[in-house]
């Protein structure tokens, strides 16, 4: 509710000056009462506009940071199967390394003349190991007997292949091929 003039006046007051001094005063209290309300208002208004930058600042940085995110996490599920690769294919290259090293062990006990090229002749990816590490290679070393012999030693240690024979005839008597003139020939001539 405002104040007028003619509520003073019905409450009795009616010298001009004072009612024109109270108005005044009351005039004066409702601009201050404007003013600081409208500078409250405005403070109100700017911590408000202050508070909704910041939030909308903080919504970019966390779009940024969740773009960000994204792409870290991109980089890391590379990364992982990068790594996921790495370990595969050296698992894969150590099993095979461990497989040729176990079927070269073995083939030094099968009796080869050479078991470096031995292993020439034997396709590592048909060998199995057994629970004990140790290749499965008795029917490769079989078929390889039966087809290139000249790889492995005898049985008795000594070579399959004779191909010419070992050392000088023996000395025999030569009694064999000659006829009894032939021989008293000849031990006449060992006699002298």
């Amino acid at each position: 509710m405002s104040l007028k003039r003619e509520m003073l006046v019905d409450a009795g007051i009616e010298d001009k000056a004072v009612l024109d001094s109270i108005m005044q005063a009351y005039g004066a209290g409702i601009e201050n009462a404007k003013a600081q309300a409208k500078s409250e208002l405005q403070a109100e208004n700017d911590t408000l506009k202050q508070q909704l930058e910041q939030q909308t600042q903080a919504v970019k940085e966390l779009q940024e940071k969740e773009g960000a995110s994204e792409e870290s996490k991109q980089q890391l599920a590379d990364l992982q199967a990068q790594f996921d690769q790495y370990k595969t294919d050296n698992e894969a290259k150590l099993a095979q390394v461990t497989k040729t090293n176990a079927v070269a062990l073995a083939l030094k006990d099968v009796g080869a003349y050479n078991s470096e090229d031995l292993m020439k002749f034997i396709d590592l990816d048909k060998i199995e190991l057994g629970e004990d590490g140790k290749p499965i290679l008795d029917d490769t070393i079989n078929a390889l007997k039966e087809s290139s012999p000249y790889l492995f030693q005898g049985e008795d240690g000594q070579p399959n292949l004779n191909i010419s024979v070992p050392g000088n005839p023996s000395a025999g008597t030569g009694d064999d091929n000659l006829s009894a003139e032939d021989k008293a020939l000849f031990a006449g001539f060992d006699s002298v």
